[in-house]
């Protein structure tokens, strides 16, 4: 394939950008291009499948507005040419160059423009003249597939909002290749922790010997009786929780042995509340992040005491079933059984407590039940 373009060379950073500026007409473009989706399989991906309410012939649709309404596309998609590309400047404008591009048979990989894309194929399905539809196009010449995600991140996260889930892979991706250091230059401490907490939760879901262990639905896996909570309110939850000066310095592996050694004496208070996950709280989202915020408070008594074994866990995790009669929470005061958690049953005070205030009165009930005074 080979077009018009003017190539332009944008310094910025330590090194420059050339980036190829044309137009493509859509039947030729569309059958070129390939999307680099994020996936368990692919985890070096970084797309995630195209939202099907944005692509509606509906008010708010791409679709509708391309077929009904202004049908205009005045900013460029975003592409990438990985591998060879030759370009013949014709004339030097000064500040680019007109000229010659051929992408010979390489695929053009799309970082930004997605919906758009995917709006045009349908409406040609309803109109061929569609085909003929001009994109204009920006294209970049990158061999490597993080620069492809940093552009995407930057586009879709700095500038305009990208789903959170994948937000976090993206951030879980960026310590593998360029590690902590780099990564809290370029976004900061809280990204740091969220690509920390995005590999503690596949340390809990790639265990066998974890009580999570595939339960957790990773991003563009459905909802099914088996994964039962979203990886986004682990990983959320537990950047709060990696927040704890205790936890500095920890390495994540040994961080999500506790977290699973943890979450295993919960499970073994609550079997029943495991093995039907659907009728209690404690597997919902307010109960994850509850519990998360309680392995913090947990984890930081055990450190006082000494070793944090599971055997230590689990004597303060059995300070659920304890009444504390000092708990400024009445609902908190008698001791906490599955009871406690059903739905069926909720109380009408817990019901309504976010994630975070559950947290908080889990932990002052177990710092009351670890002071409270030895039977006469």
């Amino acid at each position: 394939m080979e077009f018009d373009a003017f190539r332009i060379t944008q310094r910025g950073g330590a090194d420059g950008f050339d980036i190829y500026v044309s137009t493509i007409r859509a039947g030729d473009l569309i059958g070129r291009i390939s999307l680099d989706h994020w996936g368990p399989e692919n985890p070096q991906g970084y797309q995630r499948q195209p939202e099907a309410r944005r692509l509606r012939d509906k008010r708010g649709g791409v679709l509708r507005y391309l077929l009904r309404e202004i049908g205009c596309f005045p900013t460029s998609i975003l592409l990438n040419v990985r591998g060879e590309a030759t370009f013949k400047p014709e004339r030097d404008l000064g500040w680019c160059q007109l000229g010659k591009l051929d992408v010979g048979d390489e695929r053009l990989w799309l970082i930004d423009g997605q919906h758009r894309i995917e709006a045009l194929r349908l409406a040609i399905e309803r109109n061929t003249d569609f085909e003929d539809y001009p994109i204009i196009v920006s294209i970049l010449r990158r061999p490597e597939r993080f620069d492809e995600l940093m552009l995407f991140y930057i586009v879709n996260r700095r500038q305009r909002s990208v789903s959170t889930d994948l937000a976090y892979r993206h951030l879980q991706r960026m310590l593998w290749e360029r590690g902590s250091a780099w990564l809290y230059d370029f976004e900061g401490p809280k990204s740091v922790r969220l690509g920390l907490a995005s590999e503690v939760v596949d340390e809990l879901n790639g265990n066998p010997s974890s009580p999570w262990y595939g339960r957790i639905r990773r991003v563009g896996e459905a909802p099914s009786e088996d994964r039962i909570a979203a990886d986004s309110v682990f990983t959320s939850s537990i950047s709060e929780v990696l927040k704890e000066k205790a936890f500095v310095g920890v390495p994540v592996r040994d961080f999500a042995s506790g977290l699973s050694a943890y979450w295993e004496e919960i499970r073994r208070l609550y079997p029943r509340a495991f093995e039907e996950p659907a009728g209690f709280t404690i597997l919902s989202p307010a109960g994850i992040r509850a519990f998360n915020h309680l392995f913090a408070k947990v984890y930081t008594i055990c450190l006082r005491e000494g070793p944090v074994t599971g055997e230590a866990m689990a004597r303060h995790v059995n300070g659920l079933l304890a009444k504390t009669p000092g708990h400024e929470e009445p609902a908190f005061r008698r001791p906490l059984g599955v009871g406690f958690w059903s739905k069926e049953k909720a109380n009408a005070r817990v019901s309504e407590m976010s994630g975070a205030e559950l947290g908080r009165s889990l932990a002052a009930k177990i710092e009351l039940a670890a002071v409270r005074p030895s039977p006469a």
